[in-house]
This record gives C-alpha cells, sequence and structure tokens, in this order.
C-alpha cells in the first residue's frame, strides 16, 4: 500500500511538473509568435528577387544559383519563424549575392515555372 501510494504521488508530481513545463512553452511560443511577424529585410528582398523574376533555367549556372538561393530563404524562413532574425539575414544575404551576379540569364516570356 506505501509504494503504491509513492508511485501515485510521483506520478501526480510528475504530471504537474509536465503541466508547469507546458504553460512555460506555451507563454515561450506567445511571444516567438511577436517574433515572427517581424521578417528582416533581407528575407523580404529575396522573397521578392525569387517570385518577381523570371530565369532562364535551361542554363546551368543560374538553374543552379537559383535553386541555391531558394534553398537559402527556406532556411531563413525557418531561422525567422525560429525568432532567429540574425541567422535569417545571413542567409538571406547569401541568398540574394547569388542572384545578383552579373552573368545570371533572364527570361523575357511569363511561361517559366520553378
Amino acid at each position: 500500500m506505501k509504494t503504491l501510494l509513492s508511485l501515485t504521488t510521483a506520478i501526480t508530481l510528475a504530471a504537474g511538473g509536465f503541466l508547469l513545463n507546458a504553460q512555460a512553452d506555451e507563454s515561450v511560443s506567445t511571444s516567438n509568435t511577436a517574433a515572427m511577424s517581424v521578417m528582416p529585410v533581407e528575407l523580404q528582398q529575396l522573397e521578392a528577387k525569387l517570385t518577381g523574376m523570371q530565369y532562364d533555367l535551361s542554363d546551368r549556372n543560374t538553374k543552379l544559383r537559383v535553386q541555391r538561393a531558394a534553398y537559402y530563404f527556406a532556411i531563413a524562413r525557418k531561422h525567422a519563424d525560429s525568432g532567429w532574425s540574425k541567422m535569417a539575414a545571413e542567409q538571406a544575404t547569401r541568398g540574394l549575392s547569388l542572384l545578383q551576379l552579373s552573368n545570371m540569364q533572364y527570361l523575357q516570356s511569363a511561361n517559366v515555372q520553378m
């Protein structure tokens, strides 16, 4: 009986601790929601360049640069969602530098899919 009582007490304490941790995590995630709404300027610029420009993906170098810039955009978005704005800005800057190379080839038509 004494073992059952101590086991019940341990489970109750563990459940109480879990609830306290969950409440603390919820308050942290609420503060992260406010941070998620603020995207770094570099991330906004990279998103605009990726969606607004049309690249000639038949050129191997251009295709690889656009794919790598899209990868950096995805990583920067994850960092921004986590509240790591400095890391997000660094990754977005890498993507922007790839898209700003002078030998990128662009398409004139509007029928391009990435």
